[in-house]
């Protein structure tokens, strides 16, 4: 039975990162921007934002079981991205600066977007 209970978890561990999770975060978060954009309910943007953090969030759980995984480029600039919105949200409510805010979270997407790049440019060579 044990033995059983440790071949489930290496075979967890060796799968590939979800894709899917990454690329419906990504959906999600588009539709989220879009009906805030459009002047939809307020609840509806925040409903759609929580559901891509939770999809994101998926996949880079997934990235991070995977037996083969070694972080690169891309994984750093996506990481330091989500880590720069995270920054820019406090400085948007807590102490608010708003030239800080937009240079912290313009940089944060621009640094995920460049990792995203960089990792389909990466999955397309190997």
């Amino acid at each position: 039975m044990n033995d059983d209970h440790l071949k489930r978890l290496r075979t967890k561990r060796t799968q590939k990162p979800k894709s899917a999770f990454l690329y419906s975060g990504l959906g999600v978060l588009l539709v989220a921007f879009a009906s805030k954009w459009t002047g939809a309910a307020v609840c509806y943007f925040w409903l759609l934002l929580g559901a891509a953090v939770v999809l994101k969030t998926l996949f880079l759980i997934s990235v991070f079981r995977a037996r083969e995984f070694k972080p690169s480029l891309w994984f750093h600039l996506i990481l330091t991205g989500v880590s720069l919105i995270l920054l820019s949200q406090l400085f948007k409510t807590i102490f608010p600066v708003p030239v800080l805010y937009k240079i912290l979270f313009y940089s944060a997407i621009t640094l995920k977007a460049t990792g995203l790049i960089l990792m389909l440019c990466s999955k397309r060579k190997g």
